[in-house]
């Protein structure tokens, strides 16, 4: 190839439709090296054939691919169908999270000026079938969505009723790594072979006070902070655990008419002041 051939840096950022500085940028990452630069002044020259190979890196990162993404393509297509298909997954799922955000937004005004009472809840012991993890704090909602999936998929396994109760118990106070569990209510005539047994624990009854909450469950801090408020203010230690009683399948009624029950136990002659 003579130099002739060869294009300056800002040649081919018209020619491949994209920016002097994304081309430096793509050099840095190892996606895209110029075919020369000149010792002398350290000028970038680049080869007409590596046009198409900076096409394919512009149009996959106006798709939101990662440069991770990219250099895997770039550098073993064989892998190329496989990491696209994940780098969908990644920007569906970041989708499926923003407009969360914005229907979010959009009801957090109504969630916060709602008038929402304490009450107090007589709540029975119950066998449940229960799952234990823990998650980071700020990933909390969705890893509970997750292991509440999981432990609905079990219980069909198991052949137990999918439709019964499902609670959660959480700290009171969300820190670093926090452990939970969920659970299925499962029926005092329920008969369970050893290996259901096995993974069922019961949860103690008692007295609790508690705000009923409609809503997404990204928005439930709004019942966290009036239950928690009332508590501090009768005097009664917020220290929990706290336990979310879903009162609505998100899948029938919509995450939006979510209906959760946020409880934490109290002394037996409590009463919200």
């Amino acid at each position: 190839m003579t130099e002739a051939r060869w294009m300056s840096i800002g040649e081919f950022a018209r020619a491949a439709r994209l920016t002097v500085k994304a081309l430096r940028y793509y050099d840095r990452e190892g996606l895209l090296t110029p075919d020369r630069v000149d010792p002398g002044t350290g000028y970038r020259f680049y080869a007409p054939s590596q046009l198409a190979t900076a096409l394919r890196i512009g149009l996959l990162r106006r798709a939101d691919v990662s440069v991770a993404a990219i250099r895997v393509f770039l550098s073993d297509p064989a892998q190329g169908s496989e990491v696209l298909a994940a780098e969908r997954a990644r920007i569906e799922r970041d989708a499926a999270r923003a407009a969360r955000s914005f229907a979010l937004v959009d009801s957090l005004g109504s969630a916060v000026d709602a008038d929402l009472p304490v009450a107090v809840h007589h709540i029975d012991a119950a066998t449940v079938l229960w799952r234990e993890s823990c998650a980071a704090a700020e990933t909390l909602d969705e890893s509970a969505s997750e292991a509440i999936g999981t432990l609905l998929a079990q219980a069909r396994r198991y052949g137990l009723d999918g439709s019964a109760s499902v609670v959660g118990r959480y700290p009171a106070a969300l820190d670093g790594e926090v452990s939970f569990g969920v659970g299925l209510e499962i029926g005092a005539g329920a008969r369970l072979d050893e290996a259901v047994e096995a993974q069922t624990v019961t949860l103690p009854g008692g007295v609790f006070a508690g705000v009923d909450f409609r809503g997404a469950p990204a928005l439930l801090p709004v019942a966290y902070h009036v239950l928690f408020a009332r508590l501090a203010d009768d005097g009664v230690p917020v220290e929990g655990p706290v336990r979310e009683y879903y009162l609505a399948d998100p899948a029938v009624v919509g995450e939006d008419e979510m209906r959760t029950r946020v409880v934490h136990p109290v002394p037996e002659d409590y009463r919200p002041g």
